[in-house]
């Protein structure tokens, strides 16, 4: 710095200093800086305002995550969009989008499942839903983070009116976002603003309709051996220097696949803590406790130490459950068309052939049935015959490994616990690895796809099938991956079910994987066993009727 420069600035720290200090002496009052959200929570904990505090703990604790991405990259988003197009007059289109228009989040719906803030966001950087600026900059510049919050996953912004020319798209607080593309957005945001892309869910290929979140499950105990401290300096060496952006390549001996599951719906928590058998959110039951250790586990923690990320999950431990359960899934948009005596109907077979795993309903109003009793059952996977991978854990962390880092009690159930169903409508595809497009398709397993395609959007009333309950789907089924891939290139917004993407290399490496498992019994000759997509299972529906089906339908569009 010039010396000319240096004393200007020191004259003018003095006078600062001078002027803080003459503003004392004569008593005028000094603004206090503003409460930090983390006091704000902790007054809301203090008032009893638990839901409240929950809320604000989900919507902003991200803040203090190192980024993800460089935000200045939203800027030039729209020219990744223009190369990949290959018409020049939607390569104009796109280029000539103006950052937050109309045009430009359409785009965001479309392609990523990304959706503007909603009404009563308590971040004051919030970017969209669950993106939003960090107090850190990108690592080796000054420019602004960004950073993905939990909401990104688990809540999205669904039509709640029938007409498509007034959709009234709202949030959807716990819903999982079915249409989100993390991987694309990802890549796509990492080009634009100049940010090593790497792989988060290395797993979860853009514009397939899977979600690895799993990948945690094998990274948080690589990363944090240590119990509850968080350790920057592991997680560098880890991705930069040891394993740098083909990190899963060199873990593929290890862990060839993750199983694929959907966001867990918030909603379902208050129900899910309370079963008489299986306890916590997850499909196999497993654990019970913070469920910040999990969520939190690497976002958080800037300090070596991992002060940030304890103060983080004790406060999560306060006020969290208490916003979560408060939550509740929106009413189906199309309740006027529903048949009541139907839906009774539906009501007693649900009853008589699903009550057992899924829980007691009540009537409590016009075409409105409550949840009164939620058992929390485990189930036989030879008895409910979805996909296993996810409990067999086959390429799984043991008990053990997972205790060093998850507070409170971890077991290996090997078993599947029923999901509650209220919002069921909101939450298709269906199985926990989205296998099943529709509720029909749930109920009579002869009708379901291997392979389907969806288009976006969740806001829009028209994407919706309102007979077989679910978002519309084209069957895929007799095409090969090559003509799938072919049909991506084509459309820039289909999304796709296809549980044949490995290349012949692939499938040769999870063969290899699979002749050395030893914890469990697998045929490393059937390797398309072991992808974590099957179909298959839950075929309780097939016994019934046509009519039967149709009316139990019916009656799940009231939960």
């Amino acid at each position: 710095m010039p010396t000319h420069s240096f004393g200007l600035t020191l004259r003018l720290l003095m006078a600062g200093a001078t002027l803080s200090f003459s503003s004392a002496l004569r008593g005028d009052e000094v603004s206090a800086p503003p409460p930090t959200p983390q006091q704000q929570e902790e007054a809301l904990i203090a008032r009893g305002e638990l839901v409240e505090a929950g809320k604000m703990e989900v919507e902003t604790r991200f803040r203090m995550a190192r980024p993800l991405w460089n935000f200045d990259g939203l800027e030039t988003l729209n020219e990744i969009w223009a190369e990949e197009a290959t018409a020049q007059a939607e390569q104009e289109r796109l280029r000539g989008l103006a950052e937050f228009s109309e045009g430009w989040w359409r785009e965001m719906d479309m392609r990523y499942g990304i959706h503007r803030p909603q009404p009563g966001n308590h971040h004051a950087d919030a970017v969209a839903l669950g993106l939003l600026k960090t107090e850190a900059t990108v690592a080796f510049s000054h420019a602004p983070g960004m950073t993905a919050s939990c909401r990104l996953c688990h809540s999205t912004v669904l039509f709640t009116s029938p007409d498509p020319r007034n959709p009234e798209p709202r949030l959807a607080e716990g819903i999982p976002n079915v249409f989100l593309d993390f991987e694309r957005f990802h890549q796509n945001i990492a080009a634009s603003g100049e940010t090593s892309p790497g792989h988060v869910f290395a797993k979860n290929l853009p514009r397939f309709f899977v979600d690895s979140a799993d990948f945690f499950g094998v990274l948080v105990p690589v990363l944090r051996p240590d119990g509850i401290k968080p350790s920057i300096l592991r997680y560098d060496k880890f991705f930069v220097d040891t394993h740098s952006n083909s990190y899963t390549k060199k873990m593929e001996a290890k862990v060839p696949l993750i199983p694929f599951l959907k966001p867990q719906p918030w909603t379902n928590y208050r129900h899910k803590i309370n079963g008489t058998e299986g306890n916590g959110l997850y499909v196999d039951g497993g654990f019970e406790g913070n469920v910040a250790d999990v969520t939190y586990a690497m976002a958080i923690s800037r300090g070596h130490l991992g002060e940030d990320y304890v103060e983080a999950r004790e406060t999560f431990a306060k006020c969290v459950p208490a916003y979560f359960s408060s939550l509740k899934p929106p009413r189906y948009p199309f309740i006027a068309t529903v048949d009541a005596e139907k839906a009774a109907a539906g009501h007693r077979i649900f009853q008589e052939s699903c009550g057992r795993c899924h829980g007691d309903f009540e009537e409590t109003g016009a075409k409105q049935y409550e949840l009164v009793s939620f058992p929390g059952v485990l189930i036989e996977p030879e008895e409910v015959g979805t996909d296993p991978l996810r409990i067999i854990g086959i390429f799984d962390m043991s008990v053990e490994e997972k205790k060093r880092f998850l507070s409170g009690k971890v077991t290996l159930t090997k078993r599947y616990v029923a999901p509650p169903l209220p919002g069921i409508w909101a939450r298709g595809p269906y199985l926990h690895n989205a296998s099943v497009p529709t509720l029909y398709n749930l109920l009579k397993s002869s009708t379901r796809p291997k392979k389907y395609s969806m288009r976006p959007s969740s806001i829009d009333p028209d994407n919706y099938d309102q007979v077989r309950v679910g978002w519309k789907f084209v069957d895929e089924s007799a095409k090969s991956h090559e003509e799938i891939l072919e049909e991506m290139e084509a459309d820039t917004y289909v999304r796709v079910f296809d549980p044949e993407w490995r290349t012949p290399e692939q499938w040769e490496a999870l063969r290899q994987a699979l002749a050395g498992v030893t914890s469990s019994p697998v045929d490393p000759t059937r390797p398309e066993l072991y992808t974590g997509l099957l179909n298959t299972g839950h075929t309780f529906g097939d016994s019934l009727t046509e009519d039967e089906r149709m009316a139990l339908i019916e009656f799940l569009k009231c939960l």
